[in-house]
């Protein structure tokens, strides 16, 4: 059988057209929960009189929503990006100075590299909120006592495994013996 030009082949991957389905169950949700998110994130900054940025209305955001929203999420939604633009705190062209970072780095902290720059690391910790290094904290403790517990679960087993070994090799050992 010949298939022509013109018959359409559902499993091939258009990326002419989208779906229309798609559009509307998938990324008009997505598009609306950005607007929502960013919408409440704006207004608790501002109703704590606290700076709108980018970086502060995507951290803000977390305490709504778990995933949150990130600050390309933000830009690339226009509904969004006007909201957070007619409210954000910015001002044009300042020199920078070293300022408290309101929010330096995500709550979960990521892995530890082992050769990492601790005076750099201990430069950032000090422009940090005192707020934001106690959440840092709670984490790293709320992590460390996890995976203690993991660990000591794993441990249980290994001592149920080898014990179960040690008695398999005593009846093995007792049935050899005439």
């Amino acid at each position: 059988m010949h298939w022509s030009n013109s018959t359409h082949d559902p499993h091939e991957n258009s990326t002419s057209e989208p779906h229309p389905w798609l559009e509307e169950k998938v990324y008009a949700r997505l598009r609306q929960r950005t607007v929502d998110l960013v919408t409440r994130s704006v207004d608790a900054l501002l109703k704590s009189k606290q700076r709108v940025s980018l970086s502060t209305v995507a951290a803000k955001s977390r305490e709504f929503d778990e995933k949150g929203i990130s600050e390309s999420a933000i830009l690339d939604n226009q509904e969004a990006r006007a909201y957070y633009e007619q409210h954000r705190t910015w001002q044009g062209n300042r020199k920078r100075r070293a300022k408290p970072l309101a929010v330096a780095s995500p709550a979960q902290p990521g892995p530890v590299k082992p050769d990492r720059n601790e005076q750099r690391t201990r430069q950032r910790y000090l422009r940090m909120s005192k707020e934001i290094l106690v959440e840092r904290l709670l984490t790293v403790e709320r992590t460390s006592a996890e995976a203690r517990e993991r660990w000591l679960a794993q441990q249980d087993d290994v001592l149920t495994w080898r014990l179960r070994a040690q008695a398999a090799e005593a009846r093995l050992k007792e049935g050899k013996k005439p």
